[in-house]
């Protein structure tokens, strides 16, 4: 049996999981995905993709401030900055708008009444009702 040699700068997928801190899988969609560079080197007898990924590419990865893909207000913020402020002020005026037409409107000091044991019933039917102590 012969050993095979790995060249340097080069590492298994199971070795970037560990660097990197997540599961074999995920590195492997993000290479699928595009979002991690590597090598595919053929083929496991059982059909799965063989990669290598460059050291480099993991150093690089590791000296980024996050690991994660941009959050939800990082991306808006993004989208943001590219639009004039009429821009900004016309899209926050159609959002506020739309969100106001769709939430239920709201009294402000009205009580709505409490609901019954048939409304929670009815609402959560799995539920079983809860015995009241009485000593």
């Amino acid at each position: 049996m012969t050993a095979q040699h790995e060249p340097r700068g080069l590492l298994t997928v199971p070795e970037a999981a560990r660097l990197l801190h997540v599961s074999d899988d995920t590195v492997r969609r993000q290479i699928r995905e595009g979002d991690l560079g590597a090598v595919r080197i053929g083929t496991t007898p059982t059909g799965r993709p063989r990669y290598r990924i460059p050291a480099a590419v993991v150093e690089a990865r590791l000296g980024r401030s996050t690991l994660q893909a941009p959050s939800a207000a990082e991306r808006l913020q993004a989208a943001f900055a590219v639009l004039t402020e009429d821009q900004q002020e016309a899209l926050l005026t159609q959002a506020i708008n739309w969100a106001r037409a769709q939430a239920p409107e709201v009294v402000v000091g009205e009580r709505q009444p409490e609901p019954t044991a048939g409304d929670i019933a009815v609402r959560f039917p799995g539920l079983a009702p809860r015995q009241t102590r009485t000593d």
